[in-house]
């Protein structure tokens, strides 16, 4: 079961995390501590960035840019940014190490989507993913124009696994109306929320940076790399900007990698006998329960026990009553 909601628990606690105590995030970058200019710095040899194949990624002020990105509400004075030359080949890429651990990890980044080129344009625009020994994509978050021949709103889509570790179709479809038809030069932040232990997606969020609560949406079945069989843990992140024409540019600020939290977990109903057992709302779907909400409770209420029904007439009820 698929459910959105607007401010969960989980984002009351993790929104602190960009406030100045970042300091205990496992990996934090603003990209304002690095070489940057209006003409744009190879981000390539900084803070650990190198390219896997294709073209570099560039760090840029906001101030003056040559791309002509929009200042982000909640950025500082510098972003990262990276076009795709157009050539079919090659493509703008930025990797990253980053050492995950077990448990449950938040993944945050602003994103903001281009065109630099002349219409038409080309699919697809750009991506964040997880990587793992670099050649294996752990997930993606892919970013699609919704008609490239007139490049002017975006898509944001998901590229999980099946639980047989089947990749989902490219490009896949919007979450949500919350990741369709999204604005370029529009600063937006996406969150993703990874369980290393069962291999999932369990959370995912967008938020319009310009104003507005951000959307959540709790996935069923979408796992990592490997399905429910599992795979060696991620071992780095990926910046892309591409297409199969010149322009396709993504810029990004604000990443975040943060390990911690829990997953929700409420009464997972077997039958109406009262077979009730806390579970999280996957471990209960797989098991072919029925999930009663997140926070639910077998007791003192047990939700698993009907409540029985008499067949009866408002005249036969009037007669008890003489």
């Amino acid at each position: 079961m698929e459910r959105f909601a607007k401010g969960t628990a989980l984002l009351a606690c993790l929104a602190v995390l960009f406030l100045p105590q970042i300091a205990s995030a496992q990996y934090s970058q603003d990209f304002d501590g690095l070489a940057g200019s209006a003409a744009g710095e190879i981000l390539t040899g900084q803070d650990g960035y190198y390219v896997p194949s294709g073209v570099d990624f560039k760090c840029y002020t906001y101030a003056g840019n040559a791309l002509g990105v929009v200042q982000n509400p909640t950025g500082g004075t510098q972003f990262i940014g990276g076009t795709g030359p157009g050539d079919g080949t090659n493509y703008a890429r930025a990797e990253r190490g980053v050492s995950f651990g077990p448990g449950l990890w938040v993944l945050w980044y602003d994103f903001c989507g281009i065109y630099t080129g002349a219409p038409p344009g080309s699919n697809n625009l750009g991506s964040f993913s997880l990587r793992q020994a670099s050649a294996n994509t752990v997930h993606i978050n892919l970013f699609t124009w919704v008609d490239p021949n007139n490049p002017t709103l975006i898509n944001s889509t998901y590229v999980p696994y099946d639980e047989f570790g089947t990749q989902f179709p490219i490009p896949g479809t919007p979450p949500g109306p919350e990741w369709s038809n999204l604005s370029p030069n529009h600063w937006y932040r996406c969150r993703t929320v990874v369980d290393l232990d069962q291999n999932m997606i369990v959370e995912i969020g967008i938020r319009d940076l310009s104003g507005g609560g951000e959307a959540v949406l709790n996935p069923t079945g979408w796992y990592l790399i490997g399905g429910s069989g599992g795979w060696s843990p991620p071992d780095g992140i990926r910046f892309f900007g591409g297409g199969g024409t010149a322009g396709n540019t993504t810029c990004w600020d604000n990443m975040l990698a943060e390990q911690g939290g829990t997953v929700p977990t409420g009464a997972c109903c077997f039958d109406n006998q009262g077979d009730c057992r806390i579970l999280t709302e996957q471990e209960c779907t797989d098991a072919g329960g029925a999930y009663q909400g997140d926070d639910t409770t077998c007791e003192p209420v047990n939700p698993c026990i009907e409540t029985p029904t008499v067949q009866t007439t408002w005249g036969k009820i009037r007669a008890n009553y003489r």
